[in-house]
């Protein structure tokens, strides 16, 4: 080989030798991440949902409560007795009630009941309490009763309630139909009877 080639040879060779940490340097640089791509949110900078709204409740449970006149019709036991031929009496019954929704009610009824035809009478005290549903344009229920002061006794007492006239807002006029249903001790055993009696008055 002549000399001008020797020196083009030995010249492309160092060219080479120096060039080839250049390449594998930029062969291992790991390539930078495209600016197009977008940073995920900060734990700070994530939106936050919003709380919800809890339901409302109406209200329930609500205090109400009655105040009436009971007036009992008649009475069927050992011996049956009615209004006017064998008795007049008249009772005052006032009441609590706790509104549990809109539909249902436990009632804590309280009658002082008098006698006007016989003379003078101990006043009779009765606690009914009892569960009461509202069916819209009427509400029965179901009281359980006892007389206060009397020999051992019970009773059982359907009811039928009809709203007659609304007063105001809070105010309803009602009418009542009750069927008292009583095991009373006579001394010998427990003696059962049935009645029927009105009551009206207000509610609120």
């Amino acid at each position: 080989m002549s000399y001008p080639y020797r020196f083009a040879a030995a010249s492309c060779a160092a060219l080479v030798f120096v060039s080839a940490p250049a390449f594998a340097d930029e062969a291992e640089s790991p390539p930078a991440a495209s600016a197009s791509v977008k940073a995920a949110p900060s734990a700070a900078t994530a939106p936050v949902p919003e709380p919800t709204a809890s339901a409302p409740s109406d209200g329930f449970p609500r205090i109400g409560g009655h105040l009436g006149a009971a007036v009992p019709i008649v009475s069927i036991g050992d011996q049956t007795t009615a209004i006017g031929k064998d008795f007049v009496s008249i009772g005052l019954t006032p009441g609590l009630t706790v509104k549990l929704d809109d539909r249902w009610s436990i009632d804590f009824e309280f009658i002082a009941m008098n006698e006007l035809k016989k003379g003078q009478q101990t006043t009779t005290w009765i606690v009914d309490p009892g569960v009461i549903y509202n069916a819209g344009p009427f509400s029965a229920g179901l009281r359980v009763a006892t007389q206060v002061g009397a020999p051992t006794n019970i009773g059982l007492v359907p009811i039928l309630v009809l709203p007659v006239a609304k007063i105001s807002e809070k105010l309803t006029y009602f009418v009542e139909g009750d069927l008292p249903m009583f095991l009373r001790d006579n001394g010998g055993e427990m003696q059962p009877s049935v009645g029927f009696q009105l009551q009206s008055g207000i509610a609120f």
